[in-house]
């Protein structure tokens, strides 16, 4: 197993085909891809999604449940999503083609990232667009731009394992020190959530979309842990002094 595929974890939305979720498999198993989660999977039949997963069991038997989309995501220190569809939430600079995410990881130092899938019917909500730092689209036709699930799986692991090839990561490409974790950003959207509203920002007529641009920004920005500490003191303290002045 390359140590350079450890930190990527595969989260699967809703998923609604145990087939799709066997072949999944299969596609990682055949990469060197091990974690696989699925969010309030629809009906999951193990013994259905064994058909697909051919010698790919072992991914099915260390599969992580999860009830919620923010379960998933905890611990995580990197959150991409996979989809095809714009949304005025993301800036446009972070909304961005497979080959040009992939070209960007060995510059980036390695983080426990998810790799985040929706639903087959209609992709990922905007709710979960919204907590992704980065949104990726696999290139297509215009004809047919969307992909089957387990290919958009195999597509994206093998973008990775072209860039990221052998066992080691290159010196200048290590860890440098703890990372901030979608923990973090959870805490933050409290606060931004409960400041917004308290001061007015966010009022009855306000752009839906409003809440989710500003609590992505900061899920843009290259914040180490002690600049999140600052971040959410700053918040706490302007949280603290809304509610006094009510």
């Amino acid at each position: 197993m390359s140590s350079n595929f450890e930190s990527f974890h595969v989260v699967l939305v809703e998923p609604g085909e145990s087939l799709n979720v066997g072949s999944v498999a299969r596609a990682m198993r055949n990469l060197g891809f091990r974690h696989l989660h699925l969010v309030a999977p629809r009906n999951y039949d193990r013994s259905r999604a064994n058909v697909t997963a051919c010698w790919s069991e072992p991914i099915l038997d260390d599969l992580i449940l999860h009830e919620t989309f923010a379960e998933a995501l905890i611990g995580m220190e990197d959150v991409v999503g996979l989809s095809g569809r714009p949304t005025k939430a993301i800036s446009a600079s972070h909304f961005v083609t497979l080959p040009e995410w992939s070209g960007g990881l060995p510059s980036r130092p390695p983080r426990k990232t998810a790799l985040v899938f929706g639903p087959e019917d209609n992709g990922l909500r905007q709710e979960y667009l919204e907590q992704c730092r980065w949104i990726v689209r696999i290139p297509s036709t215009e004809e047919c731009s969307s992909f089957n699930l387990a290919q958009a799986t195999l597509l994206v692991l093998y973008e990775i394992t072209k860039t990221l090839p052998g066992s080691s990561m290159p010196a200048a490409s290590q860890p440098q020190g703890p990372q901030v974790t979608w923990n973090d950003y959870f805490q933050l959207d409290r606060l931004l959530d409960s400041v917004m509203q308290e001061s007015g920002f966010v009022r009855t007529g306000t752009p839906a979309h409003v809440p989710g641009t500003v609590k992505n920004l900061f899920r843009r920005l290259p914040i180490n842990p002690q600049e999140m500490g600052i971040i959410l003191g700053l918040f706490g303290r302007i949280q603290t002094a809304l509610r006094r002045r009510e």
